[in-house]
């Protein structure tokens, strides 16, 4: 059974952080997102993968250098919205095929199940309780076993982003989901749909709740550097003098933590970023190539890809206005290859573009 990957939305929930970046390439806990669906989808046996992207060639370039050894097909959009791209990637499976949006953050054991419950003939949906910003989802109705289309309320039921279906092109999708019959599981495990900055940093504390301290053997971490339970440090990372890492907490390959400062509580600093001396950041997500200024305090914010923050900043996050979110705490957005000034007090909710400082 061959699968269709969705990875050309536009992203719009995660503004400013998708400016210029693919939503699904934007890293999570060392992995694009897109890599967790491909991940769970490989660990459950399948090898033919069509993956649907835009006219960008992030996804291209994410799922190559994960080195998974699978047949991946990259198709571009045809058409404008989900229909459209469901029906430019059916054009490259047979029968029964499994759909999938690259923006869902599940364990790996998410898509066994979808398949074990699959019984042939009828489609097999995927479905997670939800109890936040319902009206952000689409809610499920379930009467004699059976999934029997969507429902605007009473449901707590949300369609998880993972189907079985026979190849039959669609005129709109969201229709089809409104009248379709089918077999359901409910899946009560770990699993984010990543459209907003809350669910963004859910998933980090989802991912990280359990984790065990790891440190690599190709990472460098100075004798009076602290590291807490809870955290992970990848291949090439260097954690300078004095620094103290709290877990828990995930510090990316070839990244750097200057002399004491503190990275604590749900937060990745990814791949080839620097932080300064005397910076604190906890419950956010640092993304590739970013760079932090000395005294700098990061808070519940997102800063995007090769931003460049000056000497310190900082964000403050309460009160923020959630959509799905829990608390109601959020600090900054910051696009890729933004600038901030020193000195800077952004407050909770701030959008830095990328010409912004």
């Amino acid at each position: 059974m061959k699968a269709v990957v969705l990875a050309g939305g536009k992203g719009e929930g995660l503004y400013p952080v998708t400016q210029g970046v693919q939503k699904e390439a934007v890293e999570v806990c060392g992995k694009p997102i897109v890599m967790y669906s491909v991940s769970g989808l490989y660990d459950a046996g399948i090898r033919e993968f069509i993956v649907v992207i835009n006219e960008r060639d992030d996804i291209i370039n994410a799922i190559r250098e994960s080195n998974v050894e699978a047949d991946f097909e990259f198709v571009r959009q045809r058409q404008g919205g989900i229909t459209g791209a469901i029906n430019t990637g059916l054009d490259y499976v047979d029968d029964e095929y499994i759909l999938v949006f690259g923006d869902i953050i599940a364990e790996n054991s998410f898509y066994t199940s979808l398949l074990n419950a699959h019984q042939g003939g009828e489609p097999t949906f995927a479905l997670v309780p939800v109890s936040r910003g319902l009206n952000t989802y689409g809610l499920a109705k379930v009467e004699g076993g059976k999934f029997v289309g969507l429902t605007e309320r009473e449901s707590t039921l949300a369609l998880g982003g993972a189907y079985i279906l026979r190849k039959e092109k669609f005129d709109d999708f969201s229709l089809y989901l409104r009248r379709a019959v089918g077999n359901y599981f409910v899946w009560s495990g770990l699993w984010f749909d990543i459209g907003y900055p809350e669910d963004l940093l859910r998933s980090i504390r989802g991912l990280l709740s359990d984790a065990k301290t790891t440190i690599s053997r190709r990472a460098k971490v100075a004798s009076t550097a602290i590291i807490d339970k809870g955290v992970f440090i990848d291949d090439g990372a260097v954690i300078d003098e004095y620094a103290v890492i709290r877990g828990p907490a995930y510090i990316g390959k070839n990244s750097y933590v200057g002399n004491f400062s503190l990275v604590r509580n749900f937060s990745c600093v990814e791949r080839n970023s620097s932080i300064g001396a005397y910076v604190e950041i906890s419950n956010s997500s640092i993304q590739e190539g970013v760079e932090i200024g000395s005294k700098s305090y990061i808070n519940h914010s997102i800063i995007g890809k090769k931003a460049r923050i000056g000497a310190s900043v900082v964000t403050a996050s309460y009160p923020a206005t959630l959509i799905r979110g829990e608390e109601n705490k959020l600090g900054a957005l910051i696009a890729p290859l933004a600038r901030v000034e020193h000195g800077k007090v952004l407050p909770p909710n701030s959008i830095i573009s990328e010409r912004e400082s």
